[in-house]
């Protein structure tokens, strides 16, 4: 025990190993190491086995300038001064004096309509209406000849009453002077009071049949008026049915059954169809977000067919719709062209609308990477290679897409379509020769 003790690790012994054994291993670490500088060495010269190599791409330069912002709508031509002229009655079709096309002032008559019904109501009406005017004319010869014959009584009895006075008088003066009995002046006296009163009855029986007269004949009157009245009506009912243009403008169409003589017509039927062309109207659908960028009197460049026009914006509605897509909301945008034109109503129409310019923007052309990027990458070169990027874009124009981040000025992008490379972050670059963009 005096002699010291070495404790082995057994963690840390090893076995012997020859020096045949050792030369092998290390041949194996440099094979090894051979490999690994020949493999990067490929690596650099073909570039990564995963990796996609790409030619015949178009590139664009990110740019900085001003971006006109416009919007697109679409709309239809309207006339909204088109009136319906509808009968005013059943009837029956009698003459068309126009034809499609025609331009006709107001008040022009366009079309005839037989009515019957009027036409014997007419002719029953001015039957009573004769008849009751004879009425009150013999009624009123009657009266006048009554209160002549009343007036005529009491002018005899005034006569009468004036002899009976004279005769009362001298009765009276010969009584007086003893020359004639009282019973004689007492017999006049009675006489002339007789007289008096019976004029007092003739003249309550005028005044009451004066009043009668004027009964009558106010009746009577009433009768006249009433039956005038109706065919009044008549006349202008059968004066409706000639049918007249109720503005100026052009006929745009004409009822099939207007056209065919004696053919049945009830009433309310719309007959011809009559368009104001000087009010021709542009009704535009228009997002309800870019609605309200615009106002009254605000110009727009129109496309209607083949033709090009300036049009002025004179009302913008208040309520937003949804459009047909059933997506987004839209407002109805009316425009007027600025120049007097003949446009087709329910024609199409396609509006270019602006919304103002944005200063210093970044752009790229539109192209078919927003398509096959899904509007949320782009592939920039860096070098002979081209690195996927998330990007947010902007305003859409016709051809150019507004970059809002996650590019910079003077970046070169892959414009073409990423179809064949989507997936890969890092793509390879060559040219159609095949040497390294």
């Amino acid at each position: 025990m005096d002699a010291a003790r070495k404790i082995v690790q057994i963690d840390e012994v090893r076995p012997n190993r020859s020096k045949k054994s050792r030369r092998g291993t290390l041949f194996g670490a440099i094979t090894a190491v051979a490999l690994l500088a020949a493999a990067g060495g490929a690596f650099f010269l073909l570039g990564s086995p995963n990796r996609t190599t790409v030619q015949g791409f178009d590139l664009s330069e990110v740019r900085t300038g001003d971006l006109t912002v416009t919007s697109s709508a679409s709309g239809t031509v309207v006339l909204p001064q088109t009136v319906s002229v509808t009968a005013p009655q059943t009837g029956y079709a009698d003459q068309v004096f126009v034809k499609e096309g025609d331009i006709v002032k107001e008040g022009t008559l366009l079309a005839l309509l037989t009515v019957p019904d009027l036409q014997d109501n007419k002719q029953d009406l001015l039957a009573q209406l004769t008849v009751a005017t004879i009425s009150y004319e013999d009624l009123a010869n009657d009266w006048d000849f009554t209160l002549q014959t009343a007036k005529t009584s009491l002018t005899r009895l005034d006569a009468s009453i004036a002899e009976a006075q004279k005769d009362v008088d001298a009765k009276k003066e010969l009584a007086t002077l003893k020359s004639s009995r009282q019973s004689e002046y007492d017999t006049a006296l009675v006489t002339l009071q007789s007289y008096q009163e019976k004029r007092e009855d003739a003249a309550a029986q005028l005044a009451n049949n004066l009043k009668k007269r004027e009964l009558s004949l106010t009746k009577q009157k009433a009768t006249i008026d009433q039956l005038q009245t109706s065919l009044n009506r008549t006349l202008a009912n059968i004066e409706e049915s000639r049918i007249k243009s109720p503005l100026a403008g052009e006929v745009l169409s004409i009822a099939s059954s207007l056209s065919v003589p004696k053919s049945l017509i009830s009433q309310h039927d719309i007959l011809i169809k009559v368009a104001d062309r000087a009010s021709t109207f542009i009704d535009l659908e228009v997002n309800e977000s870019d609605a309200g960028n615009l106002k009254l009197g605000d110009k727009l460049t129109l496309t209607v067919s083949t033709r090009t026009l300036v049009a002025s914006i004179t009302a913008i509605g208040k309520v937003a719709s949804l459009s047909s897509d059933g997506l987004t909301a839209t407002v109805t945008v009316r425009v007027k062209p600025v120049e007097a034109v003949e446009l087709t109503p329910g024609a199409s129409a396609a509006a270019t609308i602006s919304l103002g310019t944005k200063k210093d923007a970044l752009t790229l052309p539109r192209g078919a990477f927003l398509t096959t990027g899904g509007q949320k990458w782009v592939y920039v070169v860096d070098g002979d290679v081209a690195k996927k990027t998330a990007v947010t874009f902007g305003t859409l124009q016709s051809n150019t897409v507004e970059i809002k981040s996650g590019l910079k000025a003077e970046d070169i992008v892959i414009t073409s379509g990423y179809q064949d490379f989507i997936d890969q972050d890092t793509i390879q670059l060559k040219t159609k020769q095949g040497e390294a963009k």
